[in-house]
Protein backbone atom coordinates (compact mmCIF):
# COMPACT_ATOMS: atom_id res chain seq x y z
CA UNK A 1 0.00 0.00 0.00
CA UNK A 2 1.34 3.44 -0.98
CA UNK A 3 0.78 6.43 1.29
CA UNK A 4 1.24 10.02 0.17
CA UNK A 5 1.94 12.34 3.12
CA UNK A 6 1.25 16.08 3.04
CA UNK A 7 1.28 18.81 5.66
CA UNK A 8 1.42 22.57 6.11
CA UNK A 9 0.14 23.55 2.68
CA UNK A 10 -1.30 26.79 4.15
CA UNK A 11 -3.79 27.38 1.28
CA UNK A 12 -1.08 26.74 -1.33
CA UNK A 13 -2.35 23.21 -2.07
CA UNK A 14 -3.06 23.95 -5.76
CA UNK A 15 0.64 24.56 -6.35
CA UNK A 16 1.24 20.86 -5.62
CA UNK A 17 -0.61 19.60 -8.72
CA UNK A 18 -0.05 17.03 -9.97
CA UNK A 19 0.50 14.82 -6.95
CA UNK A 20 2.15 11.39 -7.13
CA UNK A 21 -0.04 8.32 -7.28
CA UNK A 22 -0.86 6.59 -3.98
CA UNK A 23 -3.57 4.45 -2.43
CA UNK A 24 -4.09 6.88 0.46
CA UNK A 25 -3.29 10.57 0.65
CA UNK A 26 -2.89 11.85 4.23
CA UNK A 27 -2.74 15.55 5.12
CA UNK A 28 -1.38 16.28 8.61
CA UNK A 29 -2.88 19.73 9.07
CA UNK A 30 -2.49 23.40 8.29
CA UNK A 31 -4.68 23.11 5.23
CA UNK A 32 -5.32 26.86 5.50
CA UNK A 33 -3.45 30.04 6.27
CA UNK A 34 -5.85 31.53 8.82
CA UNK A 35 -8.48 28.84 9.27
CA UNK A 36 -11.35 30.71 7.67
CA UNK A 37 -14.27 28.71 6.35
CA UNK A 38 -13.69 29.93 2.74
CA UNK A 39 -10.05 28.75 2.95
CA UNK A 40 -11.15 25.41 4.36
CA UNK A 41 -13.84 25.06 1.66
CA UNK A 42 -11.26 25.74 -1.05
CA UNK A 43 -8.89 23.11 0.33
CA UNK A 44 -11.68 20.55 0.65
CA UNK A 45 -12.84 21.18 -2.91
CA UNK A 46 -9.32 20.50 -4.14
CA UNK A 47 -8.69 17.57 -1.78
CA UNK A 48 -12.02 15.94 -2.55
CA UNK A 49 -11.33 16.11 -6.28
CA UNK A 50 -7.98 14.31 -6.02
CA UNK A 51 -7.96 11.00 -7.91
CA UNK A 52 -6.62 9.04 -4.93
CA UNK A 53 -8.97 6.33 -3.70
CA UNK A 54 -8.68 7.33 -0.02
CA UNK A 55 -8.26 10.89 1.28
CA UNK A 56 -7.74 11.49 5.00
CA UNK A 57 -6.77 14.65 6.88
CA UNK A 58 -6.55 16.31 10.27
CA UNK A 59 -6.61 19.98 11.22
CA UNK A 60 -3.48 21.83 12.27
CA UNK A 61 -2.69 24.86 14.37
CA UNK A 62 -3.63 27.27 11.54
CA UNK A 63 -7.01 25.62 10.96
CA UNK A 64 -9.02 27.65 13.48
CA UNK A 65 -12.31 26.89 11.71
CA UNK A 66 -12.11 23.25 12.79
CA UNK A 67 -11.63 24.33 16.41
CA UNK A 68 -13.85 27.43 16.74
CA UNK A 69 -16.56 26.55 14.20
CA UNK A 70 -16.24 22.78 14.21
CA UNK A 71 -19.77 21.95 13.03
CA UNK A 72 -19.62 24.43 10.15
CA UNK A 73 -16.13 23.32 9.08
CA UNK A 74 -16.94 19.63 9.33
CA UNK A 75 -20.11 20.18 7.28
CA UNK A 76 -17.83 21.24 4.41
CA UNK A 77 -16.07 17.85 4.29
CA UNK A 78 -17.19 16.20 1.04
CA UNK A 79 -18.10 12.57 0.49
CA UNK A 80 -14.99 10.50 -0.10
CA UNK A 81 -12.88 12.55 2.34
CA UNK A 82 -12.30 11.55 5.97
CA UNK A 83 -11.59 14.13 8.68
CA UNK A 84 -10.03 12.66 11.81
CA UNK A 85 -10.26 14.43 15.16
CA UNK A 86 -9.33 12.03 17.92
CA UNK A 87 -10.66 9.04 16.06
CA UNK A 88 -9.63 6.38 13.58
CA UNK A 89 -10.49 4.93 10.23
CA UNK A 90 -9.60 1.49 8.94
CA UNK A 91 -8.63 1.27 5.29
CA UNK A 92 -7.81 -2.13 3.82
CA UNK A 93 -6.71 -3.46 7.22
CA UNK A 94 -4.65 -0.35 8.06
CA UNK A 95 -5.80 1.59 11.15
CA UNK A 96 -5.14 5.33 10.92
CA UNK A 97 -5.67 7.56 13.96
CA UNK A 98 -5.66 11.34 13.67
CA UNK A 99 -5.47 14.11 16.24
CA UNK A 100 -4.88 17.87 15.80
CA UNK A 101 -3.78 18.66 19.37
CA UNK A 102 -0.31 19.96 20.16
CA UNK A 103 1.67 21.38 23.06
CA UNK A 104 0.80 25.06 23.58
CA UNK A 105 2.37 27.22 20.85
CA UNK A 106 1.61 30.95 20.99
CA UNK A 107 -2.13 31.48 20.38
CA UNK A 108 -2.67 28.99 17.57
CA UNK A 109 -5.49 26.48 17.26
CA UNK A 110 -5.64 23.11 19.04
CA UNK A 111 -3.24 24.11 21.81
CA UNK A 112 -3.18 22.21 25.07
CA UNK A 113 -0.87 22.52 28.04
CA UNK A 114 1.68 19.77 28.49
CA UNK A 115 0.78 17.44 31.32
CA UNK A 116 -2.67 16.05 32.14
CA UNK A 117 -4.55 18.08 29.51
CA UNK A 118 -2.46 16.85 26.59
CA UNK A 119 -1.93 13.40 28.10
CA UNK A 120 -5.70 12.91 28.16
CA UNK A 121 -5.81 13.34 24.38
CA UNK A 122 -2.85 11.02 23.76
CA UNK A 123 -4.35 8.38 26.07
CA UNK A 124 -7.21 8.01 23.57
CA UNK A 125 -4.86 6.59 20.95
CA UNK A 126 -5.36 2.82 20.73
CA UNK A 127 -2.39 0.46 20.87
CA UNK A 128 -3.33 -1.17 17.57
CA UNK A 129 -2.78 1.92 15.40
CA UNK A 130 -0.71 1.43 12.26
CA UNK A 131 -0.46 5.10 11.24
CA UNK A 132 -0.65 8.00 13.69
CA UNK A 133 -1.31 11.41 12.12
CA UNK A 134 -0.68 14.44 14.33
CA UNK A 135 0.28 18.00 13.55
CA UNK A 136 3.24 18.06 15.90
CA UNK A 137 6.39 16.00 16.24
CA UNK A 138 6.77 12.90 18.44
CA UNK A 139 7.46 13.46 22.13
CA UNK A 140 11.12 14.16 22.74
CA UNK A 141 11.97 14.75 19.07
CA UNK A 142 12.17 18.48 18.29
CA UNK A 143 8.98 19.04 20.31
CA UNK A 144 10.03 21.86 22.63
CA UNK A 145 8.39 25.25 22.08
CA UNK A 146 8.87 28.70 23.53
CA UNK A 147 5.44 30.02 22.71
CA UNK A 148 3.58 29.76 26.02
CA UNK A 149 2.70 33.19 27.46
Amino acid sequence: MRLLLLSDTHSLHRSLDPLPDADIVLHAGDVSGYGTLPEIADFLGWFGALPHQHKVFIAGNHDFGFEREAAAAEALVPAGVTYLRDNAIEIEGLTIWGSPWQPWFFDWAFNLDRGPELAQKWAQIPEAVNVLVTHGPPQGILDLTIGRP
